[in-house]
């Protein structure tokens, strides 16, 4: 039994969906330390916080369509793919020119499997002629997967460890700056309107501030806004036979380009050829 499952069998909270394993648990320990994770109230009180924050996070990139098949066998026959890249070549340029395809294709490949699925993300050109139909451009794929639910489960922890890291960054700011007034302090990154007057030029130091108590209330009430980490606007989960190019929504993130996003999926020995065709992989979605 490992160090966060005892916790929480001592503690007898609600069941966090994220194995102790996980990447996004690991990270948390390291970001907390085990000063806080020692607290007997951790798990009880951490547990749901992440239980939220992932059935959100589900909830969101279950809208994002898919999946699509954009096998160059496919191009033609498929107005959605057809519309979508401009030239059959493009597919290949997608997956051979995407950073995060390289490493997870191989792994994919060398375990034969014979089918990979991954997010892709469009984005339209801009001033583009009145009426006329929709170019997109710098197609990326992310997330890749042998599964689909895989893929998907991929973006969300991608989106739930962005979340984590950045609440480290933030007290490794505060750690920096050492001491700051009661209004700049501000664990939660949440304005406080609750802050009298008289307090707000109050200074407070890191070292009494950051107990181990303080940094579990923060990282909870970082956990209980995954919004400001994931959206997924407008558009409805569609199955490949009903999807139609102006349901594609707009992925909202720590990516300030517009991304247009849907599921594919494509053959991995096409993904293999596409990354032997391309010199350099310079396309990327940041979550």
């Amino acid at each position: 039994m490992g160090f966060f499952s005892k916790l929480m069998h001592q503690s007898q909270p609600a069941a966090c969906v994220l194995p102790e394993t996980h990447a996004v648990i690991r990270q948390i320990v390291t970001v907390l330390g085990f000063d806080v994770v020692s607290l007997p109230e951790y798990a009880s009180r951490l547990a749901p916080a992440i239980n939220s924050a992932v059935a959100y996070l589900d909830q969101q990139i279950a809208a994002i369509p898919g999946p699509l098949d954009i096998s160059a066998a496919h191009y033609m026959h498929h107005p959605v793919v057809h519309a979508m890249f401009p030239a059959r070549n493009e597919i290949a340029h997608a997956i051979g020119r995407s950073l995060e395809v390289k490493q997870p294709l191989a792994f994919l490949a060398g375990a034969e499997q014979h089918e990979a699925f991954a997010l892709l993300g469009v984005r339209r050109k801009l001033n583009e002629p009145p009426g006329a139909p929709p170019v997109f451009i710098d197609h990326t794929l992310r997330s890749l997967a042998a599964t689909e639910s895989g893929a998907r489960q991929g973006l969300r922890t991608a989106a739930m460890m962005r979340l984590v890291t950045s609440f480290g960054e933030h007290l490794a700011h505060l750690r920096k700056n050492d001491k700051l007034t009661r209004q700049e302090w501000n664990i939660e990154n949440l304005a406080d309107p609750r802050i009298a007057d008289a307090d707000k030029g109050q200074l407070l130091v890191a070292a009494q501030e950051l107990s181990p108590d303080k940094l579990l209330a923060g990282l909870i009430a970082w956990l209980q806004r995954p919004s400001e980490y994931l959206q997924v606007g407008a558009g409805a989960a569609a199955q490949e036979a009903e999807l139609k190019i102006d349901a594609l929504p707009l992925l909202v993130c720590r990516d300030r380009r517009r991304w247009l996003v849907c599921l594919v999926r494509f053959p991995t020995a096409e993904g293999v050829a596409a990354i032997h065709g391309e010199p350099r992989q310079h396309r990327y979605i940041t979550i």
